[in-house]
């Protein structure tokens, strides 16, 4: 087993069948236009919890990222793989955490209407409902490990042994398949290209430049000395985002109708120049 996987003890209680199945067998993978292969190449990292968060590049280039510093979003956590969903943000109002809890809720009850209009083996009890809302997998009060396994894309198998008491197992795989891909597509453009962007500028703001971090190796004389980064400051000063970013992120968001108005004015609010000079109207 890859230590990838061991990060949280045992990974018995992963249904690798399924979470196989859901990987491989959605043809709507390749369905979104905009943004499609760093989507794909998101969900495989996803996966294998390989994104390169800021605790994966001081594990990779310590010479250039300080392994002192936080998450630059909130300045009280590492920035590890399960903080992307759990980090509380400068700003309550676009807490990733309150994102995530918000679509892994809505997953919760677009799978459920799903099972009970599902033909099952046997005739659905009247608790059905409640037990299945009630599966540890659902918990982000605090975090359980089913639940942020869930948000990589591993199957808890505490989820398909309850449902295999009622549905056969190529009913649970195709009623989870779809809108687990769907999820992450959320993940991806809700708070992924969010934090990505404003990584950049937090990277910039540091002094580390896109030649340093394609360099292999770091030199003493490219450290970082401590009187150089100004890590104090939750809100780092940012240039204007790349036109490309934007584009990429809004017309993603657009596909998903979410509601991206409020966020290119958020952006804007946090920058010296206005982000964003385009007319989608």
């Amino acid at each position: 087993m890859l230590p990838r996987f061991n990060s949280y003890s045992s990974t018995s209680d992963i249904d690798w069948a399924c979470t196989k199945f859901c990987l491989i067998n959605n043809k709507q993978f390749v369905s979104h236009r905009n943004g499609r292969s760093e989507f794909c190449g998101f969900h495989i990292k996803l996966l294998l919890d390989m994104l390169p968060t800021l605790t994966t590049l001081q594990r990779r280039k310590p010479h250039l990222y300080n392994p002192s510093w936080l998450c630059p979003q909130c300045n009280s956590f590492p920035e590890t793989l399960d903080h992307l969903w759990t980090c509380p943000y400068i700003l309550p109002e676009f807490s990733p955490l309150n994102t995530f809890k918000t679509l892994l809720l809505a997953l919760r009850a677009n799978y459920l209407d799903k099972f009970l209009s599902a033909s099952s083996l046997i005739p659905l009890p009247d608790s059905f409902a409640a037990e299945f809302t009630a599966l540890n997998c659902w918990d982000c009060d605090p975090f359980s490990i089913s639940c942020l396994r869930l948000a990589r894309g591993l199957i808890p198998i505490s989820l398909t042994e309850f449902l295999g008491n009622y549905f056969s197992s190529l009913t649970i795989w195709s009623i989870l398949d779809t809108p687990l891909h769907d999820f992450h597509f959320d993940l991806y453009v809700q708070i992924w290209l969010c934090r990505s962007i404003f990584f950049h500028h937090w990277e910039s703001a540091q002094g580390i430049t896109k030649k340093m971090k394609s360099s292999a190796h770091g030199p003493s004389s490219i450290l970082l000395s401590s009187s150089k980064i100004l890590f104090d400051s939750l809100t780092p000063f940012l240039a204007t985002v790349s036109l490309d970013s934007w584009v990429s992120w809004v017309s993603s968001y657009i596909i998903r109708g979410g509601s991206w108005i409020s966020h290119l004015d958020f952006w804007r609010r946090l920058t010296v120049q206005p982000l964003l000079r385009i007319s989608f109207w």
